[in-house]
C-alpha cells in the first residue's frame, strides 16, 4: 500500500521491498465517491482497536524516525491475532491522512510493509481499513529486507549449555519463572529482538552476575529509542552511539553495586529506614558510592577513541550498591556532582524549604575528593544520565500497560512529584493503580541529565526535550523539564490468587525508588 502521494520510505528508511496496493489520490476519491458506503458490516476485515500502550510496545522499535518526527498517530489496530498492525495517522493539514500497515519480519520484529497516503479524512481511513483494503491487507505474505544497521537480537531467555541452575540470579530465576513479573518477562523477550549482543556476554550476565546492570542498560536502549535516537552499532564500545537530527553522542552506562549483588537484588521486605542524620548521610557518604563507578569509567578514557573524538560523551550511571539504595541517590547524585547540597528550613506556612548551599569537597580516608565535575579529566564527560526507574519494576508496569501479564496480578504505583513551587521541598503523593485511564507513563519519564558546566563537548537541552535537564547558570543549580515529574516511586505486585515463590528467592517489593522523605530533591 505504498501509495502515491507524500514521501515514500525508502529501503534504508525501512528495509522493505515495498507493498503496492495503493492507487491515485484522483482514482481514490473517484473510487470512494463511487462506491458509496466504505464499510460493509456483511464483509469486515477482522482489523479491530488496540490501545496505543501496546502498539507501542510492539511497533515503535520499527517505525522509521521521518515517520516519527512528521506523523501524529490517530488510531491503532491489530489483526489476526496480531499478525498484522495498523497506523491511521495524519501528515499535515486537510486531506492528508495516511495508513500504514505494519508486519513482522524475518527476525521478528514489527516494521512498516506498506503505505496508503492521500485518504481524505481519519473516519474514511479506518472504514477502509475495516473493510476491503483491510480484507487485501490480510492477504499479503510479506517480505521484508534485511535492516542494514540492525544486527540480531538477543535471546534473555534461552538456556546457557554450560551455566548451572545454581549458577542464575535468584532476581532472573524469579523473572522467568515467577507470576508477579510475567507481563515484564513477555515484554523483554519482545523488546530484545531489538537488541543485539554486541560483547557477547548480554545473555549470560543478565542470567547470572549481571542481572540489574543488564535490565539497566536495556532499559536505556528503549527510552533513547523513545526519546526520537537512532542507535548506530557500529563499535562495541561505548555502550551507546546515538544519532538525532544529524547531531552524534556516544553514551556508556555503569553502576554502583553492591558486594553481593544477588542479595540486593532479591531481598524482600521493606525499604530501610531513613538514617537518623539523613543529610549527613547524603552529603559525606553517599556521595562517594557514586565515585568508584564513575572514576572507573573516566579512567578508560573513551572519548580518545577515534569514533568518540570531538563528540559529546555521556556516562550513565545507575545505583545498585545496597537494597532500595536509590531512596538515596536521587538527591545524592547531584550533591557529588555540582558540590551543592541543601540548607533546610522550615517557613511561617509550616512547609519546609530547601537553600542552596556549597560543599567543596568529600573526605575519603585521608583523602579529600573534589565533586565530580571539578575533578581533572572530567571536562571530558559532557553530562551524568541517571535515571531511579531503571529497574524490571519499569518492565512490568510498562507491560501491563500494554496488556502483557497474568490476569490475576496488580500493580500500584505511588511516590511524589515535583512541586513546581519555587523552592518548595515537599513532593506532591500520588497513588494509582498502573491500569487506571488517568495513569501514563514514558520509558524516558524519570530520567535526569546533568550537565557539566567545564564540558568540552556541552549538550544541548534541546537533544533531551522531555527529560529533567539540570545545570549551574550564574551560580545556581538550576533545572529545565516536564512538569509534574516523578521524583520517586514504589510499585507494590500484589497476586490477587496468593500463589508463591519460593522462600529462597522471593522478590523485594518493586521499590525502585523507595521512601519518601529520602528521595527529595536539593535545588
Amino acid at each position: 500500500m505504498s501509495g502515491s502521494q507524500g514521501r515514500q520510505p525508502s529501503d534504508q528508511q525501512n528495509g522493505g521491498d515495498g507493498i503496492d496496493l495503493s492507487i491515485s489520490r484522483e482514482e481514490l476519491i473517484a473510487r470512494l465517491a463511487d462506491d458509496g458506503r466504505l464499510y460493509n458490516p456483511d464483509r469486515q476485515s477482522g482489523f479491530e482497536r488496540m490501545s496505543r500502550e501496546r502498539f507501542e510496545a510492539l511497533a515503535l522499535w520499527g517505525l522509521p524516525q521521518g515517520f516519527r518526527d512528521e506523523c501524529s498517530p490517530a488510531s491503532f489496530w491489530s489483526a489476526d491475532r496480531e499478525r498484522l498492525l495498523a497506523v491511521v495517522y495524519l501528515k499535515g493539514g486537510p486531506g492528508k491522512i495516511g495508513l500504514a500497515v505494519i508486519a513482522r519480519d524475518g527476525e521478528g520484529r514489527y516494521r512498516p510493509v506498506g503505505h496508503q497516503r492521500g485518504l481524505p479524512t481519519v473516519r474514511a481511513a479506518e472504514d477502509m481499513l475495516r473493510g476491503n483494503m483491510g480484507l487485501s491487507a490480510l492477504e499479503l505474505k510479506p517480505t521484508l529486507k534485511p535492516l542494514p544497521d540492525q544486527p540480531k537480537g538477543t535471546d534473555l531467555f534461552s538456556p546457557i549449555a554450560e551455566v548451572e541452575e545454581t549458577g542464575l540470579h535468584p532476581g532472573f530465576k524469579i523473572l522467568r519463572d515467577g507470576v508477579a513479573q510475567r507481563g515484564a518477562k513477555a515484554l523483554l523477550a519482545e523488546l530484545s529482538r531489538w537488541v543485539p549482543d554486541l560483547d557477547g556476554n548480554l545473555a549470560r550476565d543478565f542470567q547470572t552476575t549481571g542481572y540489574s546492570a543488564r535490565v539497566w542498560e536495556i532499559y536505556l536502549s528503549f527510552a533513547f529509542r523513545e526519546m526520537g535516537f537512532r542507535l548506530r552499532h557500529d563499535h562495541q564500545s561505548p555502550d551507546y552511539h546515538l544519532d538525532r537530527n544529524g547531531i552524534e553522542l556516544f553514551v556508556e552506562a555503569t553502576t554502583a553495586n553492591a558486594p553481593d549483588t544477588r542479595a540486593v537484588a532479591t531481598t524482600g521486605g521493606e525499604p530501610p529506614p531513613v538514617p537518623d542524620d539523613r543529610w549527613s548521610f547524603l552529603e559525606k557518604e553517599m556521595p562517594l558510592k557514586f565515585g568508584s563507578p564513575l572514576h572507573t569509567k573516566v579512567g578508560k578514557r573513551y572519548w580518545e577513541l577515534d569514533h568518540v573524538k570531538g563528540k559529546p560523551f555521556v556516562l550513565a550511571i545507575a545505583d545498585f550498591h545496597a537494597q532500595a539504595s536509590m531512596t538515596w541517590s536521587h538527591t545524592a547524585l547531584p550533591i557529588y556532582l555540582y558540590g551543592r547540597s541543601a540548607a533546610v528550613s522550615t517557613g511561617p506556612d509550616g512547609r519546609e524549604y530547601g537553600e542552596e548551599k556549597r560543599i567543596d569537597g568529600f573526605e575519603k580516608g585521608s583523602n579529600r575528593i573534589l565533586p565530580f565535575f571539578e575533578q581533572d579529566g572530567t571536562e571530558n564527560v559532557s553530562a551524568v544520565l541517571f535515571s531511579n526507574a531503571g529497574t524490571i519494576a519499569k518492565f512490568n508496569r510498562m507491560a501491563v500497560r500494554a496488556g502483557f501479564g497474568d490476569r490475576f496480578v496488580t500493580l500500584r504505583r505511588s511516590g511524589g512529584w515535583n512541586d513546581p513551587r519555587p523552592d518548595a521541598y515537599e513532593a506532591i503523593p500520588f497513588d494509582y493503580d498502573v491500569e487506571d485511564s488517568a495513569y501514563w507513563e514514558g520509558w524516558a519519564d524519570e530520567l535526569e541529565l546533568h550537565h557539566n558546566p567545564r564540558a568540552l563537548h556541552p549538550i544541548d537541552d534541546a537533544l533531551f526535550p522531555n527529560i529533567a535537564n539540570f545545570r549551574i547558570e550564574d551560580g545556581e543549580g538550576v533545572w529545565r523539564g516536564p512538569s509534574p515529574r516523578v521524583l520517586f516511586s514504589r510499585t507494590v505486585t500484589l497476586d490477587l490468587l496468593g500463589r508463591e515463590i519460593n522462600d529462597d528467592h522471593q522478590p523485594a517489593a518493586d521499590a525502585e525508588d523507595a521512601a519518601e522523605k529520602a528521595s527529595r530533591r536539593c535545588p
